[in-house]
C-alpha cells in the first residue's frame, strides 16, 4: 500500500511503474495490459514496443492487441537437457566461428542442443554466443520443407505475388542418432524453388553455408538463359526477386555469423506477435516427421487493407489477428564486415529464453533507418512432444522509405514438413544436378 501511495504521488499509473520495473528484473504479465494499444494510449506503453512499431501505432497506422497465451512457449525438455550438457564445451573465436574450448579449433562434430546454455552479459563474446544459440535452436528441426507465399503490398493492397517451396537441411545440431556424413563441412543447405506464377517458375536459388571460414556457395538458375550461375555471398543481401526481403533474412538471420560484428546493447521486455493464443496440434508420422497446420486460412494473415474503413497501413495486421505478449529480449546489433554488403547496421530483438529473433531494424549504409521486420508465429506440438518453437508463420518486411511492404509467409501444404529425416531430405537433394533438374 505504501508503494501505491508513492506511485500516486508521482502521478504514475501502476502499469507505468510495472513497465519501469521491467528493466530491473520485474515481470510484466499480459493481464496487466489493455485489450487495445492505439494512438490514444500508446505513449503509456512505449517501452514495450520496438521503435518502428511504436511510430506506426503513434501515427494511427497500426494497432496492438495484447492477450494471453494458453500454452508455455519454450523448447522441449529433452532439447534443454541436451543444451545444459554443453556448458563449458564451446567458445567463439575472434573471427566469430564456433570452436571447441579444449582445442581452440572449429568444431566439425555434430552435437545437439544450444552450445551456450548459460549466457553471461559481461562475457566479451556474449553477442556471438547469443547468435550461435539462435542458430542451434533452429538446427534441431533437422530438415524442413515449407510452402512460401510472398506478397508485394503497396499502400492500397496486394500488387503481385510469387510462391513455392523452401527446403533446408541442417547438418549440425541434429539429435544424436540422426547424424549425416558431412565431408564437405556444410552447416546448412538451402533451396528456394519458385513454382508459381508461371511467369517466374523455375527462378530458383540454392546456398551452402559452411562450418569453416569459407564464404557461402550460392547458385541461381535464370530461366531466360537456361543456365545456373554462381553468385557472391553478398548477393544474399540483394532484394529477393524485387521484394523488400533478402535471403539472409530468412528466419530473421540465415547468413554466416563470422560475416558480421555482433554487440549486445541492452535488455528489455517487448510485445511480440503470435498468430494464435492457442496451441495447435501437429500431425506426426512414424519416422518422426511432422506436418504443421497454420491458424489462418489462405496464404496471408488478414491484413489492414482487407478491413472496410481501415485507415492505417495496408500491410498492418488486421485488428485482433495478432496476439501480442510480453517477452524478455536481448537487443543485439550486427554490422556487416564486407563493404559490398548492401545494408549497414541491423538491430535484433532476441528472446532470452528461446533465442527466437522477434524483430529486426535495418539501416542503410549511410546510417539512415530503412526497413523493419516482424516475425509472427504460433505454437504447435506433436504427440511425441516435438514442437515448432523457432519456426515461424510469416515475416513482414516494411520499407519505411518507399512506404511498401512484403509478406513472406507459410501456409498448409501437402509437401510441407518439419523434422524431416535423412531418408526424406539429404545432401543429394541439394546437388547442382538436382538443382538444374528442378529448375527446368
Amino acid at each position: 500500500m505504501k508503494l501505491i501511495r508513492i506511485i500516486k504521488c508521482l502521478g504514475l499509473s501502476l502499469l507505468s511503474m510495472l513497465v519501469l520495473f521491467i528493466g530491473f528484473g520485474g515481470i510484466l504479465l499480459a493481464a496487466d495490459l489493455p485489450k487495445l494499444i492505439d494512438k490514444t494510449n500508446c505513449s503509456q506503453y512505449k517501452d514495450l514496443l520496438v521503435p518502428p512499431l511504436y511510430r506506426a501505432v503513434e501515427r494511427g497506422a497500426w494497432v496492438v492487441t495484447p492477450g494471453t497465451l494458453n500454452f508455455k512457449y519454450k523448447h522441449t525438455d529433452s532439447f534443454l537437457a541436451a543444451s545444459a550438457k554443453n556448458a563449458g564445451k564451446y567458445d567463439v573465436s575472434k573471427e566469430g566461428d564456433l570452436i571447441e574450448k579444449s582445442t581452440g579449433k572449429i568444431t566439425f562434430i555434430n552435437f545437439y542442443g544450444m552450445p551456450f546454455p548459460k549466457i553471461d552479459r559481461n562475457d566479451p563474446r556474449v553477442a556471438d554466443k547469443i547468435i550461435w544459440n539462435f542458430n542451434y535452436q533452429r538446427y534441431r528441426l533437422t530438415g524442413t520443407r515449407t510452402a512460401i507465399h510472398i506478397a508485394w503490398i503497396n499502400q492500397t493492397g496486394e500488387e503481385r505475388f510469387i510462391g513455392g517451396l523452401d527446403s533446408r537441411l541442417y547438418m549440425m545440431g541434429r539429435p544424436l542418432g540422426t547424424e549425416i556424413k558431412n565431408p564437405d563441412k556444410v552447416l546448412t543447405y538451402e533451396f528456394q524453388n519458385t513454382m508459381w506464377p508461371m511467369s517466374v517458375k523455375g527462378t530458383n536459388t540454392m546456398s551452402y553455408v559452411y562450418v569453416d571460414e569459407r564464404d557461402n556457395s550460392n547458385f541461381a538458375y535464370v530461366p531466360a538463359i537456361r543456365r545456373i550461375r554462381q553468385t557472391t555471398s553478398t548477393a544474399r543481401s540483394d532484394p529477393y526477386m524485387g521484394s523488400d526481403a533478402w535471403l539472409d533474412m530468412n528466419y530473421m538471420w540465415s547468413g554466416k555469423n563470422r560475416s558480421m560484428k555482433w554487440k549486445v546493447v541492452g535488455e528489455k521486455t517487448i510485445l511480440v506477435s503470435f498468430t494464435s493464443p492457442n496451441m495447435i496440434p501437429m500431425q506426426e508420422f512414424s519416422d518422426g516427421m511432422t506436418q504443421p497446420v497454420y491458424p489462418y486460412t489462405g496464404k496471408l494473415i488478414k491484413m489492414g487493407y482487407e478491413v472496410p474503413g481501415w485507415k492505417g497501413d495496408a500491410w498492418a495486421p488486421a485488428p485482433g489477428v495478432i496476439t501480442y505478449v510480453p517477452r524478455k529480449v536481448w537487443v543485439v546489433e550486427q554490422t556487416p564486415k564486407d563493404p559490398y554488403y548492401n545494408w549497414g547496421l541491423h538491430v535484433n530483438y532476441v528472446d532470452q529464453e528461446t533465442y527466437v529473433i522477434w524483430y529486426k531494424e535495418v539501416y542503410d549504409k549511410s546510417g539512415a533507418f530503412r526497413t523493419w521486420v516482424s516475425l509472427m508465429t504460433h505454437f504447435s506440438e506433436s504427440p511425441s512432444g516435438n514442437n515448432n518453437t523457432g519456426d515461424y508463420d510469416g515475416q513482414l518486411y516494411v520499407d519505411e522509405k518507399s512506404r511498401h511492404a512484403t509478406w513472406s509467409g507459410r501456409f498448409s501444404h501437402p509437401e510441407a514438413y518439419l523434422y524431416m529425416p535423412a531418408s526424406k531430405i539429404s545432401p543429394g537433394f541439394f546437388s547442382t544436378n538436382n538443382f538444374l533438374l528442378l529448375s527446368k
